[in-house]
């Protein structure tokens, strides 16, 4: 019973968000109470919302497991991913989807959703929770807004099970 409650409180404490930079909504516009106003003196559009729309969208690519991190049957193993990132009211969520490249998907996770994601200058981090209870964590560098270049790591039961590269282009 001990070792239960001890491995729950692993497993929380390894998806914690240590070193996450958290999701800022970007301020709405306000209305200008001149209505003849010309558009060469309205506001300017807020930098955070076009770099938050530089990660909307869908994303696909390869993951490629490290030989290192990862089991020794996993090694150099490639999956097919999208991720869907959508922007909400509540910050940037959406959804993980995994096929066969040259391996299974990781305990055949083939699907998850994106519980917290943001976007600090083109560095993106989306946190994935899988249906199995692990979750994985995919960082990447935006590339001219169409490509990301990046790593991810992933954790059950308080412990690093996967990492690897990953690499996408923006598809929609």
């Amino acid at each position: 019973m001990v070792i239960a409650i001890a491995s729950l409180a692993l497993a929380g404490c390894a998806t914690g968000g240590a070193g996450e930079v958290g999701y800022v909504a970007p301020p709405t516009a306000t209305a200008q109470s001149n209505t003849d106003a010309s558009p060469a003196t309205s506001a300017p559009a807020s930098p955070s919302a076009s770099k938050t729309g530089s990660v909307v969208g869908v994303w696909e690519g390869e993951t490629q497991a490290d030989c290192n991190t990862s089991a020794a049957n996993r090694c150099n193993a490639r999956q097919n991913i999208r991720i869907t990132m959508i922007e909400g009211e509540s910050g940037l969520t959406g959804y993980y989807r995994c096929a066969y490249g040259t391996m299974n998907c990781y305990n055949m996770n083939e699907t998850g959703k994106i519980v917290r994601a943001t976007l600090n200058g083109n560095q993106m981090t989306a946190r994935v929770q899988m249906p199995d209870g692990t979750s994985c964590i995919y960082t990447g560098r935006t590339v001219a807004g169409h490509g990301v270049n990046g790593g991810y790591s992933c954790y059950g039961g308080g412990a690093l099970i996967e990492s690897g590269s990953w690499k996408g282009r923006r598809s929609y």
